[in-house]
């Protein structure tokens, strides 16, 4: 299976489109764009058409507070969940937005 993504992803790469460092929300492969279009080479997933305003850096004081609402939703999901799997899945995604919002603060 991993020997399949990564014959996907360089191809993506042989056909001349750039890799972003954006993954894609479906299967959290790279994205990848040209001529002004962003897709996931692992799914297929067509994501956006690049424009200006797409084109805009995100400012961090933004991330933080996307990260801090992903974090509230995903406190809310765990105070209801009783499958411990789905708990585990829901521990392991607010380690990562913590870490992330971590990262932000120390630059």
């Amino acid at each position: 299976m991993q020997d399949a993504k990564i014959a996907k992803m360089t191809e993506a790469l042989l056909s001349g489109k750039k890799m972003l460092s954006l993954h894609c929300a479906k299967c959290r492969g790279p994205l990848f764009e040209k001529d002004g279009k962003i897709t996931c080479a692992v799914c297929g997933m067509k994501v956006a058409e690049a424009s200006a305003e797409a084109a805009k850096p995100v400012a961090a004081r933004d991330v933080r507070e996307i990260l801090a609402e992903k974090l509230q939703e995903s406190a809310a999901q765990l105070r209801n969940e009783t499958d411990p799997h789905k708990i585990s899945e829901i521990l392991v995604l607010m380690k990562s937005i913590l870490e992330a919002l971590e990262k932000l603060r120390a630059e």
